[in-house]
Parts: structure tokens; sequence; C-alpha cells
């Protein structure tokens, strides 16, 4: 028994160091934990390139090799458009890595893309909800808490997609084109699960979305202040498809999103969110690009998002990249 107890107690000691040791690593990024994304969304020739500089941060949007970020790369030819997205990541992981990216590339533009479907969200996972499992609810609260863990399971995931899930293998809802509950990302219809609310929440900052907001905000302000300051700042807005219209709003409904308002009638100067972005930016000099009454606009045979998947098509993508490109040339 004594011997055991003493391999328990040893054990416990052990992983709680390597944790500890992961942890601080991470948040000072004593090496580049990110170094993939960068090389794999950039050529030698753009890092290393003469031009003026625009360096874009954002999540699996910003990521996609056929981004806005593209559209940016084939009408700006004068600047080296550098894409320093990574995939699953949000303010927190930003505000640590992206830093070394603007020392390393001094930007004359910086552009920060934000998501309404989960940028707050990922501030504060409602690990409390009944609707998902124990395992789930500790998960998300050690990772709200210890930010080293998300990404050994980011980097996880990219071997487990490569043969089942959201990102791979024989489940691929980006391939589905008929809309279908069954077909659905699963990661989406997991955090309507937590958080039926979710939309409502974020776009009217209303139970604890106001909290991870000032959050936002914090975290957003520090890396800002990091940039040259000459450097000129944009914050484009990506917004979720059920604010389009009462047709993907009655299609998120059925994913097990909930809401008393329908949020999909109002303007973006009308919500909330909106609003305190607007206050931000305006504080900060940064300018805000907004295409959500561009995309209400369009005909939605268009299909500016997936019908399975929450991401944008290519037509949403260069939407949204020509609304830049014009801010940049006319600014």
């Amino acid at each position: 028994m004594k011997r055991v107890y003493n391999f328990i107690i040893i054990f416990i000691v052990t992983v709680s160091l390597f944790s500890i040791i992961i942890e601080l690593a991470y948040r000072y990024q004593w090496m580049d934990f990110y170094r993939p994304e960068i090389n794999g969304l950039n050529t030698k020739e753009i890092l290393n390139s003469g031009k003026r500089k625009i360096l874009v941060c954002g999540d699996s949007f910003a990521a996609d090799p056929y981004s806005f970020v593209k559209s940016l790369r084939d009408s700006l030819e004068d600047y080296s458009v550098i894409n320093g997205a990574v995939p699953g990541t949000g303010i927190l992981q930003h505000h640590i890595f992206i830093g070394d990216r603007i020392q390393q590339y001094s930007p004359d533009i910086f552009i920060y893309q934000f998501y309404i479907g989960n940028d707050l969200f990922d501030i504060t996972h409602p690990a409390k909800s009944e609707n998902i499992s124990n395992m789930r609810s500790f998960y998300w609260w050690l990772s709200d808490h210890m930010l080293s863990l998300a990404f050994l399971n980011y980097r996880f995931a990219g071997i487990r997609y490569q043969f089942y899930d959201d990102g791979g293998g024989s489940y691929k809802p980006k391939e589905k084109d008929v809309f279908s509950v069954g077909n659905y990302s699963k990661r989406e219809k997991l955090n309507y699960l937590a958080d039926p609310n979710l939309i409502e929440n974020t776009l009217f900052l209303k139970n604890g979305r106001e909290k991870d907001f000032a959050i936002f905000e914090n975290k957003f302000s520090e890396i800002t202040s990091r940039l040259p300051k000459e450097t000129k700042k944009y914050l484009i807005i990506i917004p979720h498809q059920s604010q389009l219209s009462e047709v993907y709003f009655n299609r998120h409904t059925q994913l097990g999103s909930l809401s008393s308002i329908p949020y999909y009638q109002y303007h973006s100067g009308t919500l909330p969110l909106y609003i305190r972005l607007r206050e931000f930016c305006g504080l900060h000099q940064i300018t805000i690009i907004d295409p959500l009454e561009e995309f209400k606009k369009i005909d939605p045979e268009e299909e500016l998002y997936y019908n399975n998947d929450p991401h944008l098509k290519s037509r949403g993508q260069q939407i949204i990249g020509g609304l830049i490109e014009k801010k940049i040339r006319f600014k």
C-alpha cells in the first residue's frame, strides 16, 4: 500500500509540474507554438518581402487558404499580406502570440477578424450547463484557465480530424449541399446545446457576455498598444449566418439555437455588441469593416455560407476582401 501511495503522489506531482511548465511555456511563448500555421499560410517570399506589410490576425475564417486574405493578396500587389490567423483561436490566444508577430513584421496595416458566432463564447465557455457531459464541462472549465490545454487539444485534433470529425475524414459538412440537422457541423450543435441563447446573448451582451466583452476590450487594447504608432488598424466583424434572414434564423433554430428576439431584423447599428465595438474602435483609431448589410442585400441563392457549416464560402470571403481593399485604398 505504501508503494502504491508513493507512486500516486509521485505521479500527481510529476503531472502537475509538467502542466505548469507547459502552461508557462505557452503563455510566455518560450518557442513559436504556431510556427506551422505562419509557415503554412505564407510563402517565404511573402514573409521576407521588402514591401509594405499587412498583418492579419483571426481564426479559421481568416486561416482558410481561400479567405479574404487571398483576395487582398490578389488586389493589393504593392503590399505583402501576412496571414497570422490560427484556426480555433480567439482573443485569449491572440493576446499571447500576436505580439511576437507584430515585433517581427512591424506591419503598416493590422487587420483583426472578429466572429460573432464564438469569439465571446470562447472566452468563457458555459461549463456549468446541464446539457453537456461532465467530461466536456470539466474540459471547458479547465481550458478557460489553462490555455495550453486548448492548444494541445488543437494539435491533437489536427491528427484526429484526418480520420473522423468536422475537419476531415469521412465526415465533411462543407461538402453537403443540402441543409440538414444531421449533416450540420457537430461543433455548432454542441455550442447550442451548451448555450441555446448563444447568439442572442452575444449580440445583446447578456447573461455574462458583457463581462466577456470587457475582457475582449482589455486584451485587444493591449494588442493594439504593441503596434507602431503609424500602423493603420482595422477590425472586420464576421456576421453569424442567422443574422442574415428569417430562413437562416429558422435553420439555426432547428439546430438548437433559441432566441426571444428576431435579431435578423436588426441593423448592426442597433445591436449592443456592434455599438460597443464602434465605441471602442472610435477611441483607439480603429476602422470597422461591417459586411452585415452588404450580406443581407445579396440573394440567398448565392449562398455566402456553407449549408452545413458556419464558415463563409468563397463568394462571402471575396465580398469581405473587397470591402477591406476599398477601405485601405481610399482612407
